[in-house]
């Protein structure tokens, strides 16, 4: 343990005192100043809850001083606007307004979570994405700003100290968010730290295909990564009228081009065509450098044609010109060529309608869209979760010594995920579509809890599954305090405590035959 922790054990930062300091060099009102104070007290006082139901979170520390570095370095004036306007009106759910290059925000009507993701909003920024995936470039990177936005509020929105409850309605973007957390879980927050904040020009994209992959394998990967791009685009597309607008341009180009691909005969007149005229080009560019009268007079014409500060310098400097035109006129006609080899053809036309494919729901209407995005929510969903099932089956691979911990961290983690909005009143866990994948996940944890001895045995090993299945259908925050109590009734009844206090009652169907334990006996199911 490096020396700061240690110290930050024995004398934790206050982190309400470091924000009142730096707010006694901002010029905000009373109530925002209060307003940001509350935000940092709801935070520090949610945040262990958040962990233990989360698992894989920033530390506090790390997340209260990147809130405090946002305040004191990019929010130069917070304002807050009691009258409504129509601007606001047409914005529905979204109650403020910013503007990044001042460093300013309007609010309207505001609580801790609207100040908070407004915050986290100004720092938002444009995600680099290489070339090769230039047509999820804005859509990927406004699906990776507004996931993280939301991600930050969670602890804010979902955990107030006491209970865990996930409101769907407080969600700005259910698809981005779950989207998003499947992000968290695959990639890790580090690697998404460094993506979405690096001032680097690197493929991150490129290294979270790499990385998936090799975790997880190469079908996952193109599988994941498919679903993903179309749900990035489809989500863009309901907001983004621009990018919209562009997408749609692109679709049409790419269009045309496979339109040319198609026919093979006029394709060849083409590249016969341009290729004659290349040759020609060349064919004048050699005659020129290799007679110096020629040389000479296309120096004078060329300049003559040029600005005072484009002027060609000397003789030396057109052959350099010359001879660049030249090659990239070669390279240009080898180009064209290649696209009548066949090999080379069925590759490009291949991605063109790869790419048509990605782009083809673009133009949909309101209700359409909903539902493709269900569908393309759900098929991301049974990638995810392959990946879960690798994930458990690695589980082998460690020491004894840390299967436990492992084992109840995945549990967790899986319990977290089945709480995750496909839409509005339906979460994974309720999604019937994805009912079969879901058991097997639970039958492989079960068999690692079993054999690492982090279950009890209550039941006979037919019904263990519904005894199992508690864990992942409660809000209790610490799985490891869950108490269970069985009663005789036409089928068993359950009593599931939180440590001493009574969360509720459930039939099971279960009998007495099958109880390995006695009746109004309390049990704890993680042993």
């Amino acid at each position: 343990m490096d020396t700061e922790k240690i110290f930050s054990k024995i004398t934790p930062k206050d982190y309400h005192n470091e924000l009142e300091l730096i707010l006694e060099n901002k010029d905000f009102s009373e109530d925002v100043k209060n307003l940001l104070l509350s935000c940092v007290y709801k935070i520090e006082a949610g945040y262990q809850d958040y962990e233990v139901v989360k698992q894989i979170v920033l530390s506090k520390k790390e997340y209260l001083e990147e809130i405090l570095t946002i305040i004191k370095e990019k929010c130069n004036h917070i304002e807050i606007k009691k009258q409504e306007t129509k601007s606001i009106e047409q914005e529905g759910k979204r109650r403020y307004e910013i503007d990044r290059t001042e460093g300013n925000i309007i609010l309207w009507h505001p609580n801790e979570q609207t100040i908070l993701y407004a915050i986290y909003e100004l720092d938002d920024n444009q995600i680099y994405v290489d070339e090769r995936y230039s047509l999820i470039r804005t859509a990927l990177s406004e699906l990776l700003n507004k996931g993280e936005n939301m991600n930050r509020l969670e602890v804010l929105r979902d955990f107030n100290g006491w209970n865990w409850n996930t409101n769907p309605q407080d969600l700005q973007n259910i698809t981005i968010n779950l989207v998003y957390q499947n992000l968290i879980d695959l990639l890790g927050t580090q690697f998404l730290e460094q993506w979405i904040h690096t001032k680097k020009v690197t493929d991150y994209f490129g290294l979270a295909k790499e990385k998936i992959a090799k975790e997880f394998g190469a079908q996952n990967e193109e599988e994941l990564f498919y679903w993903i791009s179309r749900l990035a685009i489809i989500t863009c597309m309901k907001t983004n009228q621009k990018e919209k607008r562009n997408l749609i341009e692109e679709k049409k180009e790419r269009e045309e081009e496979l339109v040319r691909l198609t026919y093979k005969r006029e394709l060849l007149e083409e590249v016969t065509s341009k290729n004659k005229e290349a040759r020609t080009q060349i064919r004048e560019i050699d005659t020129i450098l290799n007679d110096k009268e020629r040389l000479a007079n296309e120096f004078i014409t060329r300049n003559e044609k040029l600005p005072e500060y484009h002027k060609i310098m000397d003789l030396l400097h057109l052959v350099e010109i010359l001879t660049k035109q030249r090659k990239k006129t070669i390279a240009k006609m080898e180009e064209q060529s290649k696209i009548l080899e066949p090999a080379y053809y069925v590759e490009v036309k291949t991605k063109i309608e790869e790419q048509l494919e990605l782009l083809s729901n673009i133009e949909l209407d309101e209700e359409d869209a909903s539902k493709r995005i269900l569908e393309y929510s759900i098929e991301l969903q049974k990638v995810v979760m392959n990946c879960f099932k690798i994930r458990i089956r690695q589980i082998d691979k460690l020491e004894k010594s840390q299967k436990r911990e492992e084992i109840l961290k995945v549990i967790y983690r899986f319990r977290y995920y089945c709480y995750l909005y496909l839409e509005n009143e339906k979460y994974i866990g309720k999604i019937t579509q994805l009912e079969q994948e879901r058991t097997e996940i639970k039958k492989m944890l079960l068999q690692k809890a079993e054999e690492t001895k982090c279950i009890s045995k209550i039941t006979a090993e037919e019904k263990e599954l519904e005894i199992f299945n508690i864990l992942f259908e409660t809000r209790i925050i610490n799985l490891e305090n869950i108490v269970i109590e069985f009663h005789e009734e036409e089928n068993i009844e359950t009593t599931i405590y939180d440590g001493d206090v009574l969360e509720k009652t459930i039939s099971l169907p279960i009998n007495k035959q099958d109880l390995n334990v006695k009746l109004d006996k309390k049990i704890r199911l993680l042993g």
